[in-house]
């Protein structure tokens, strides 16, 4: 089946409007919950999660759905938060802009190509690093304004400085707490999404066996070994490598798919000599031994001793995190700093890198709660906050409140339609909605004067401690104006015959 012109456009903004019309109460301090069905329910405000777990026996109405939840997945694969700001954003420009219009694709395309190139440089220009000082408000108002958890993510970064590693995992007791052990981070991330054993899209094994290696794996019996192995010890098994392809990885992820392993395939980091020396930090970490592809090394002669482990291991698209190591890094840490006497340059450049990630550590906060339905919200906004400070702390701070957005549209009035200037004020219009409040005089305010939705005030957000990153800012504008050009120039919807 397929439709055509304005009944295309419509079932799409169907399924725009079902899911920004879901998350849009989520939005900002007086934000209210989502509950999504499960054994048990599971209550949240996180958008990206509550957008996964919408959709419509319409095809086309689906449509619609698939395009907000792949724009809520880029905005928190981008940032790690704003995703319901990008989804309210996205939903006032398809519903305003002119369909039918005289303003053809080609040039409706252009419009928004240099909108969001002015707008980009428009928030960066705005924004301000974030201070010491800054960083408890930041991760408050990231929390919905918890100031427990603001105070963890301020203290865990304390621990481990700006740069270090944080992970939220569950505790074993009701208590919330902050736990900081021996930990690296690298950045390299799963081979395949369907290696992810998690909800938020990332692998989380406890107790795991490490093979670390420079070999590459085509064949699937040079890895049947190590499967059977971590399957014998009841363990899930991360195999790190130069590369898995060919019926290595072809059986590997039948295996996964059908649920008779635990593994998860991370591409060694780095190459040549400098992936050797690297693989011998995480063995200084974990444990083990490396196997070299150079000396010929036969992966299948591997003992006990030659798989690293530690407490734990988080991965994700682009990372790999190892934390609580039963190694010894002291001495390789003290090995590298003799390296580096007299050394200049590049060379010396990285190796004061990998002495950092050495002694970097890991930060880990614990969080309890007396359900799992608790826990589940409170680990996913923890989880968002946390992101939303990184964030900050990488490329600084602008006004919150819906601000940008506000002041960008009246910056570049005269350049832009009116329904775009009209789209731009919703954010700062759902503020007040989910506060109780109709909006009125926001096109007249200026500066950092805005509502502030905890106090239910118009005042100088700036001053009041009103802050969201940049990063999240940015993300979500260009996140919300690609589903606007899609939108737009989307005529036609064809239905695939079902097999």
């Amino acid at each position: 089946m397929i439709l055509n012109g304005e009944e295309v456009k419509q079932k799409l903004l169907e399924g725009i409007n079902l899911v920004a019309d879901t998350v849009k109460p989520t939005l900002g301090p007086q934000a209210k919950t989502v509950i999504l069905q499960g054994n048990p329910p599971v209550i949240i405000n996180d958008g990206v999660t509550i957008t996964k777990h919408i959709s419509s026996d319409d095809p086309y109405i689906q449509m619609g759905i698939q395009l907000v939840q792949n724009l809520a997945s880029k905005a928190q694969e981008g940032s790690g938060d704003g995703t319901t700001t990008a989804c309210i954003l996205a939903q006032a420009l398809c519903q305003n802009m002119p369909i039918g219009g005289d303003m053809k694709p080609h040039e409706f395309n252009l419009l928004i190509d240099y909108l969001k190139e002015e707008a980009v440089g428009y928030f960066n220009a705005i924004s301000t690093k974030v201070e010491n000082e800054d960083i408890l408000n930041v991760a408050t108002i990231a929390a919905n304004n918890d100031a427990e958890m603001g105070a963890l993510i301020q203290e865990a970064l304390n621990e481990v400085g700006r740069d270090g590693i944080v992970t939220v995992e569950e505790s074993n007791n009701y208590q919330t707490n902050l736990v900081v052990r021996e930990g690296m981070e690298i950045t390299e991330g799963y081979l395949s999404h369907l290696m992810c054993n998690t909800d938020s899209g990332k692998v989380e094994f406890n107790d795991p066996l490490v093979f670390m290696s420079n070999i590459p794996f085509r064949n699937f019996k040079d890895i049947i070994p190590l499967l059977e192995y971590s399957s014998a010890k009841s363990k899930p098994l991360i195999i790190m490598c130069k590369g898995m392809e060919g019926s290595a990885l072809n059986n590997l992820i039948m295996n996964l798919i059908n649920q008779t392993v635990q593994c998860a395939v991370v591409l060694a980091p780095n190459f040549g000599d400098a992936q050797i020396d690297e693989l011998g930090d995480i063995q200084s970490l974990i444990g083990g031994r490396v196997f070299n592809h150079e000396s010929k090394d036969d992966p299948s002669a591997f003992t006990e001793l030659d798989l690293g482990t530690c407490s734990k291991i988080i991965v994700t698209k682009e990372t790999t995190t190892f934390i609580g190591g039963e190694g010894e890094t002291e001495e390789r840490i003290k090995s590298l700093k003799g390296a580096l006497e007299g050394m200049k340059g590049h060379d010396a450049s990285r190796i004061k890198a990998r002495i950092a990630r050495l002694k970097g550590g890991v930060a880990t906060i614990q969080v309890g709660a007396s359900s799992s339905i608790e826990m589940r919200e409170k680990k996913e906004r923890l989880d968002d906050a946390l992101n939303a400070t990184k964030a900050a702390l990488e490329e600084g701070i602008v006004v919150g409140g819906g601000r940008p957005f506000v002041n960008f549209a009246n910056e570049f009035k005269e350049k832009i339609p009116h329904w775009f200037y009209q789209s731009l004020l919703q954010p700062c219009r759902q503020l007040h909605y989910n506060s109780g409040h109709h909006p009125v005089g926001i096109e007249e305010w200026i500066g950092d004067t805005g509502f502030n939705a905890l106090t239910d005030r118009v005042e100088n957000l700036a001053v009041a401690g009103v802050y969201d990153p940049v990063k999240v800012t940015k993300n979500s504008f260009l996140a919300a104006m690609s589903i606007a050009q899609l939108f737009y120039t989307t005529d036609v919807a064809v239905l695939l015959p079902e097999e």
